[in-house]
């Protein structure tokens, strides 16, 4: 897809999971494109769920394997708690419904494939099959169940952005995925601990964000970075890859070609 699209370099940044890295360090040998290794990882502040994005690190890198293994095992076992919740409000979902699942968090993918298993009769799941939201049936399921209790408990097992950066920031380049409306201030903060970059340029934020963050980019004197945010036709249909308003800063590719070579 990338080739057909004529790109020139291409990241896979897949949440949390570096599975991808080496197979695209192949593809790249085959295709001429060239690739940069990335993974976006989930971690908190305060009572706020942030996207950390980790570009240029070694395929290989064991403590950033153990670090992913680790923190989704801890996720996996609090989202049993979750499935409580879907009881509660009368489906039928039990604990072998998920197993084998938890390589990554827990997403609209997880959860709804979940429930169908047992509930696909239930007039509450019909709209995500025929109804109004069956165009990107998983992403509205997460937007309409997963925000908030459910979406607590798994805030809840996160690690924290602070110390995530600390871990990380000589690894590779860490980079804030679709900040939207993140408070400059926090930003001070995150560029002291390591952070180097914005994704300014997403399909997450309109207009108004993106020149917001391009001028807090600018005055920061933090690299502006680009992502599409592609996840499929089924997950976000009419996202297609490396569909973004803007390139990335010139100086952000160049330090993240030496941290790739």
């Amino acid at each position: 897809m990338a080739c057909r699209k004529a790109l020139t370099g291409l990241a896979f940044t897949d949440h949390m999971d570096v599975a991808a890295a080496a197979e695209g360090v192949r593809l790249s040998t085959e295709t001429g494109m060239r690739f940069f290794s990335g993974v976006e990882m989930s971690t908190v502040s305060g009572d706020a769920e942030y996207h950390l994005l980790l570009y240029g690190f070694h395929p290989d890198d064991v403590g950033l394997k153990a670090f992913l293994r680790d923190t989704c095992r801890f996720i996996w076992e609090r989202t049993l708690d979750a499935l409580h919740i879907f009881v509660r409000m009368g489906f039928d979902i039990q604990q072998r419904d998920i197993d084998g699942w938890g390589f990554s968090v827990p997403t609209g993918v997880t959860l709804l494939n979940a429930l169908l298993k047992r509930n696909r009769g239930d007039k509450r799941l019909q709209e995500y099959l025929v109804g109004s939201k069956a165009s990107s049936p998983y992403l509205n399921f997460y937007r309409d169940y997963a925000v908030d209790d459910i979406g607590e408990i798994v805030r809840e097992a996160l690690p924290d952005l602070m110390e995530t950066m600390r871990s990380f920031r000589d690894r590779g380049i860490l980079v804030l995925a679709h900040p939207g409306d993140t408070d400059r201030a926090l930003l001070v903060k995150l560029k002291e601990e390591g952070l180097r970059g914005i994704e300014v340029y997403s399909t997450h934020h309109s207009q108004r964000e993106t020149n917001r963050l391009l001028e807090i980019a600018r005055s920061l004197e933090l690299w502006v970075s680009a992502g599409s945010d592609f996840h499929g036709e089924l997950i976000k249909p009419g996202i297609a890859i490396g569909d973004c308003a803007g390139q990335p800063d010139k100086g952000f590719m160049e330090a993240l070609a030496l941290f790739s070579d």
